[in-house]
């Protein structure tokens, strides 16, 4: 049987834990998603590797996870310093807004809170007709979308 959100979560990896958690929280807020998870808030302090773990020599990694609650945990961000990277050209996010307004807002919150700007607010018709969407890329070079397929005004 096929569970019916086959994609559990995305985990990317950045430079600076404090920046990217302040990012992410206010970019996902509008989007229905909120901070589920932060390891400085755990008593474990972060995700510590087993002898079995292939990154058994990995350090205590500081971790952040994302969703619209506990128990759907959507986007995981591990702080890796220097090391983190993001993919090349043709890789991207995508996130569902629930409304155009959030659209609006997540790309603003993006700029505002040291990301750039990859695609102002607006309407994409070479994807759809009520492909309302706005790009925005992350002080990690992590490129993001977040898009709204309603018809205007709904």
């Amino acid at each position: 049987m096929t569970h019916p959100n086959p994609l559990g979560h995305l985990s990317i990896g950045v430079r600076d834990y404090a920046a990217s958690k302040a990012f992410y929280s206010a970019i996902l807020s509008p989007l229905g998603l909120v901070l589920v998870y932060d390891s400085e808030d755990s008593a474990k302090g972060g995700q510590a590797p087993t002898s079995s773990d292939p990154h058994k020599n990995m350090k205590r990694i500081r971790t952040l996870g994302f969703g619209p609650d506990p128990q759907h945990e959507l986007l995981n961000i591990f702080e890796f310093g220097p090391d983190a990277a993001a993919p090349g050209a043709g890789f991207h996010l995508a996130f569902n807004a629930p409304t155009r307004d959030a659209v609006v807002e997540f790309h603003a919150m993006g700029v505002g809170f040291g990301g750039a700007d990859n695609g102002l607010p607006g309407v994409r018709r070479h994807y759809g007709e009520d492909y309302f969407a706005a790009f925005v890329v992350d002080p990690d070079g992590w490129r993001l979308e977040a898009v709204c397929k309603r018809p205007e005004g709904e």
